[in-house]
């Protein structure tokens, strides 16, 4: 009986059963119940050339990786059986260090493998289901005048006066985009009819206000609490329109 299971064991794992050559390695030292980081080199080699001779496969790729293999463990055997010389600072890395941490990391890819198989497997029980809808409320729509916006933006921005002196004085900034989003608001809410952009523009004093107004605008008109109108004799001059909340 113990014959028949040593052939019966023989014949069901061929070198064909293994993914590569580390896989094959990987084996063989759970088989033995070695140490990965303490392998006896000898004994795995032998066993090891044992599975290559069983090699008949045509695939030259496939079987090309089982022999640089083989080669590198008859190369360890060889450098653990003759005498050390002394080993010099330049010397290449050791072949064997250089496996050990081969099979280690692919030991630790296949585990990983094996969990999101498993993973994988489970999901397949799932039943999946309809994608839920998002909650979504048309806030803006229309169209934003870029060049006409940015046209007022720049004339009344190039108006104001500059700092003539170099001096820099720094301090706390006075000015926030939301408070800004309720000044500007409230004007267009006060308003009869659409107010123009650069009247908005006009009623700042500095530039750093100006430009978070500017940016107050854009917001407004991102979030659709107004839009923006072309008049004018050429229709080049933008307007605010106040858009009460939850209108459409």
């Amino acid at each position: 009986m113990t014959g028949l299971a040593v052939f019966m064991e023989e014949y069901r794992y061929k070198v064909s059963d293994f993914e590569g050559p580390l896989d094959l390695l990987l084996y063989l030292i759970e088989k033995n119940k070695v140490d990965i980081y303490n392998i006896p080199i000898v004994t795995i080699t032998d066993q090891f050339n044992e599975y290559v001779r069983q090699i008949d496969t045509f695939d030259v790729n496939y079987a090309s990786k089982f022999f640089v293999m083989a080669a590198t463990l008859l190369q360890i055997k060889s450098r653990l059986l003759l005498p050390k010389p002394p080993r010099r600072e330049e010397e290449e890395e050791d072949p064997q260090e250089v496996l050990i941490r081969q099979l280690v990391e692919y030991k630790r890819m296949k585990q990983i493998a094996s969990v999101v198989a498993d993973l994988w497997d489970k999901r397949q029980l799932m039943e999946s289901r309809e994608r839920t809808p998002m909650p979504f409320e048309k806030q803006f729509s229309g169209h934003i005048d870029k060049k006409a916006l940015y046209a007022a933006f720049q004339a009344v921005y190039e108006a104001l006066p500059g700092k003539k002196t170099v001096e820099i004085h720094l301090q706390q900034e006075i000015y926030s985009v939301s408070e800004c989003m309720q000044r500007v608001e409230y004007v267009l809410h006060q308003a009869l009819r659409p107010v123009p952009v650069r009247r908005i523009f006009q009623s700042c004093r500095t530039r750093t206000e100006l430009i978070v107004v500017f940016l107050a605008v854009l917001e407004l008109l991102k979030i659709g609490r107004c839009c923006t109108l072309s008049e004018g004799e050429d229709g080049n001059a933008a307007s605010l329109r106040y858009i009460p909340h939850g209108a459409s």
